[in-house]
């Protein structure tokens, strides 16, 4: 997302750039070592060797990066007409088009600066929310970044960085005033949907965001955000969306901001729930067809050899058994399935349940 009703933001901006650092970047110079590159930067790793090359601090370097974003990525109108990157697209996939094509909208811009951070050993993240423009708020959801800079959280907006709609036109022009902004003043423009993004021990609600209360006393629960970030990182992608719609939840204050993104969440827990359970759908079967296999040898021996009991033939059996019981505990965890899979975790069930029979009466016993 990029801004619009440029003339409102104004008055935002005069206050924060005070805050940024105390030495504003020379951005005549990072403008100058850029011009001296004739060759364009064809891979995401080009850029981010020639900035490490050519700037010393890490300060310097996120400098350098904000501005070639800021001055070489357009803003994709036509995407932002159709509500953002095509859904089928990864983020590496909108990342890589966007660095490709040389535009795109905010998950490109953003995308790209945090993946050159990470090559720059400058521990970033890409943060989604929702923006304040004016006095009004856009639900149109949007991503920015977050660095450590000599151990310091500071926030930047590399989408704002490159122009604006104005007049329903876009004007590319680069706009250095969200750059390395502090947490506690990007959150008058900026709300991640998620509070531990915030990077403060008293989260500022949605509440007080959306209605413009930033003296309110309401905020979430304290929390260590450094801790919280760290567990959230830690978990896997399903994992990590179901804990940020849980804490939406918990601060939730009816506005389409929000309803947007818990939307989103619901529909991809949905998908990737259905993913899972295709997943050890799939397990399972293969476990019932190893069971199966090493069954139909475990008989093919006994017709050749007769019913005595050697190694050989014991260990076939043996073999099937633990197959089928990995495919009766995976089918434990199919208890509640998703319409589209319940035929066919009934009838795998059920196929499950005779080979079990078979192999109970030549003596295995399942747990």
């Amino acid at each position: 997302m990029i801004r619009q009703l440029i003339l409102l933001i104004f008055g935002f901006l005069a206050g924060f750039q005070l805050a940024f650092a105390d030495d504003p970047p020379d951005w005549s110079s990072i403008e100058s070592t850029f011009r001296k590159e004739k060759s364009a930067f064809r891979e995401i790793a080009d850029l981010a060797e020639f900035i490490d090359q050519n700037f010393r601090q890490d300060e310097d370097k996120t400098a350098a990066l904000y501005w070639w974003l800021g001055n070489n990525i357009t803003y994709d109108m036509q995407a932002y007409r159709q509500h953002g990157s095509k859904r089928n697209e990864s983020p590496q996939m909108i990342i890589e088009r966007t660095f490709k094509q040389r535009k795109g909208v905010c998950e490109g811009y953003a995308g790209i600066m945090d993946s050159v951070l990470q090559l720059l050993n400058i521990k970033s993240y890409t943060i989604g929310g929702y923006t304040r423009q004016g006095q009004m708020i856009s639900p149109i959801p949007h991503a920015w970044v977050a660095a450590k800079i000599d151990r310091q959280w500071m926030l930047f907006d590399p989408t704002w960085a490159a122009g604006s709609i104005i007049n329903k036109r876009y004007e590319a022009r680069f706009d250095p005033a969200f750059f390395m902004v502090k947490p506690e003043q990007m959150r008058h423009t900026h709300m991640p949907y998620d509070p531990i993004w915030q990077f403060s021990e008293l989260p500022l609600s949605h509440q007080a965001f959306i209605l413009h209360k930033f003296d309110n006393k309401k905020t979430n629960a304290s929390f260590h955000f450094a801790d919280s970030i760290a567990t959230h990182i830690a978990l896997d992608l399903t994992d990590q969306m179901l804990a940020e719609y849980q804490r939406i939840h918990r601060d939730y204050f009816p506005h389409e901001a929000l309803n947007i993104r818990l939307k989103y969440l619901s529909d991809n827990l949905e998908i990737s729930r259905y993913n899972r359970e295709v997943e050890l759908l799939n397990q399972a079967t293969t476990s019932y067809n190893n069971a199966v296999e090493n069954y139909n040898q475990w008989l093919e021996w006994q017709q050749h050899n007769g019913p005595r009991h050697t190694s050989t033939s014991d260990q076939l059996l043996l073999d099937s058994g633990r197959q089928l019981a990995n495919s009766l505990t995976v089918l434990a965890q199919l208890q509640q399935t998703s319409f589209e899979l319940g035929k066919d975790v009934r009838s795998l069930n059920k196929a499950v349940n005779s080979l079990k029979k078979q192999l109970e009466k030549e003596g295995l016993r399942f747990e």
